[in-house]
């Protein structure tokens, strides 16, 4: 943690000029998703269980954890210098929660969620074609299924997004994996490209 904050404050130091010739960055990724895998924390937080009918809440026992088959996501990125780059993204996930009444008998619901955020990501160690990085993001989502019927089919909410740890490989095209927290996920991998 100290070496990586050592390297935090002094992005300046290690950044190169690589994106001088080439400002412009746009990536696809697929993300791992941490709301796959906390189903139930989503649900009791933002309310999606009171959404549904009396009558089904009364029915529902419990709340199995759900699944996810991961995020795609699509970003585009502009540096105004080698240091710090401001953009967006947008982002589809499908959630899937196995619903339990008292009887024992499951009933299953999903959930589409699509998202767009604005990011702004700060390049803190830069050396030939290895680099590493920070990205933030703050936007919304929409999330609708068979889950949100009972709100009009969609529930819209804040979202968020912070990788503390990005790190990208090669030069003008490039891979590139992110870890964080959000709704792009705990782990994010790609490709990106720089014109």
């Amino acid at each position: 943690m100290l070496a990586l904050g050592c390297l935090l404050a002094s992005p300046t130091l290690r950044a190169q000029n690589i994106n001088e010739w080439a400002p412009n960055e746009i990536s696809a990724s697929y993300g791992v998703s941490l709301l796959g895998a906390s189903i139930n924390t989503l649900i009791d937080v933002f309310g999606i269980a009171r959404i549904l009918d009396d009558e089904t809440q009364e029915e529902i026992a419990s709340i199995r954890s759900g699944g996810s088959k991961g995020i795609i996501n699509a970003s585009y990125l502009y540096h105004t210098s080698s240091v710090f780059a401001v953009g967006g993204n947008v982002g589809f996930n499908r959630l899937s929660v196995q619903l339990q009444d008292k009887t024992g008998s499951m009933t299953a619901a999903s959930a589409n969620i699509i998202f767009a955020m604005v990011d702004a990501k700060l390049n803190w160690f830069r050396r030939d074609i290895f680099g590493m990085y920070s990205k933030a993001g703050l936007g919304v989502m929409c999330i609708n299924g068979n889950l949100m019927e009972e709100n009009g089919g969609n529930l819209w909410l804040p979202t968020a997004q912070l990788s503390l740890i990005g790190m990208e490989l090669g030069r003008q095209f490039c891979g590139f994996a992110e870890i964080g927290a959000g709704m792009q996920g705990i782990l994010q991998v790609g490709l990106k490209y720089h014109f």
